[in-house]
């Protein structure tokens, strides 16, 4: 890296840093008690809140600012064929699967990896960190939210690693013009009304070959482009088998995979214009998520959400469970939820 890319770098670093959401006294890495993770989840979520604002390509600066920038685009929509595991430079296999950032974070209106409304967006990433993560129990960074997003990967990816700085230049771009440290509308999942009900995996099974087959396949394998053996991932990504979420993932969540899948699915949905009710979402989530499903299986999983008292209802594995009536691990994994919209 020579020395003007490794200034402008550090710059970036500070501003991102300027940006972020004040977790005092708690730092980065520090592990809370349910007093501490509870009070700072009520400050985080008391934030005030901006309104959405539209990226705008056109408005990337000229000059090494830009082409970094630019690259972390590329990247985003490119990530299987420029850092996944099948990549083509076997130097940059990074990433532990073929899916592209932009499967999870879509596209908005502007065309930008992460600018869709309440699809994951990343428009004010750089405001929403340091958090507390009540999956590992710790305040973690953005830096440290990314880097978990590549897994273990055949090559290890650092903070300095050169694709990674452009990833974070272009979520630092994202968020310039934003409100230091402020929530902003449209971020995140989409709220959705409870049901009173549990959701239903096997309704969830003929809604799934209605409406949501016929893109991401039968067995929900997903739709691989035809260069896929050389890094060109998929058209339609996975939500089974081994090159998706694992049974520990956020999105195993029944009630988090449904708000997701009631602002974005099936294609052409959005938040203002959705096409399940959130019952067909939830009942949608619940098949995909059920554990006849074929999925990668994390051996990890009990230690995670480790605060009883933090962990979300929809969090629900078979280990939390043991010596109860298995009544009570499948009320807890597919409700009725006491609030689909918890926090994760």
């Amino acid at each position: 890296m020579n020395m003007q890319r490794l200034l402008f770098c550090l710059a970036l670093s500070a501003l991102g840093s300027a940006q972020a959401f004040d977790t005092a006294p708690h730092r980065v890495g520090d592990i809370l008690d349910t007093a501490a993770a509870q009070a700072l989840q009520a400050r985080y979520e008391a934030r005030p809140k901006q309104p959405w604002r539209e990226p705008d390509e056109a408005r990337i600066p000229s000059g090494v600012e830009g082409e970094q920038i630019r690259d972390g685009i590329d990247l985003m929509r490119n990530t299987s064929r420029r850092v996944g595991k099948l990549a083509p430079d076997a130097t940059k296999r990074m990433g532990w699967n073929s899916l592209n950032c932009v499967n999870c974070h879509q596209t908005g209106p502007s065309g930008l990896p992460g600018s869709k409304r309440f699809a994951l967006p990343l428009v004010n990433a750089v405001n929403d960190y340091p958090k507390f993560d009540a999956k590992s129990g710790k305040v973690i960074s953005l830096e440290q939210r990314a880097l978990g997003m590549f897994g273990a990967g055949a090559v290890p990816i650092k903070v300095d690693t050169p694709e990674f700085q452009a990833i974070m230049a272009y979520l630092r771009w994202l968020g310039r013009e934003t409100k230091q440290g402020a929530a902003m509308d449209g971020t995140g999942l989409m709220p959705i009304e409870p049901i009173a009900r549990a959701a239903d995996p096997k309704r969830g099974k003929v809604l799934f070959q209605a409406k949501c087959q016929a893109c991401h396949g039968a067995d929900a394998s997903g739709q691989r482009k035809p260069d896929f053996d050389v890094g060109g991932g998929y058209l339609f990504p996975p939500l089974a088998g081994d090159d998706t979420y694992d049974n520990a993932g956020h999105m195993f969540a029944v009630p988090l995979l449904a708000r997701y899948i009631a602002a974005s699915m099936p294609l052409g949905a959005t938040y203002d214009k959705p096409q399940l009710t959130t019952a067909e979402a939830l009942d949608i989530a619940a098949y995909v998520n059920d554990d006849s499903m074929p999925r990668r299986q994390n051996p990890n999983r009990a230690k995670l959400y480790p605060d009883a008292a933090l962990r979300p209802q929809g969090y629900a594995i078979p280990e939390h469970y043991a010596g109860q009536p298995p009544e009570a691990y499948q009320r807890a994994k597919f409700g009725p939820f006491r609030n689909v919209n918890e926090h994760y």
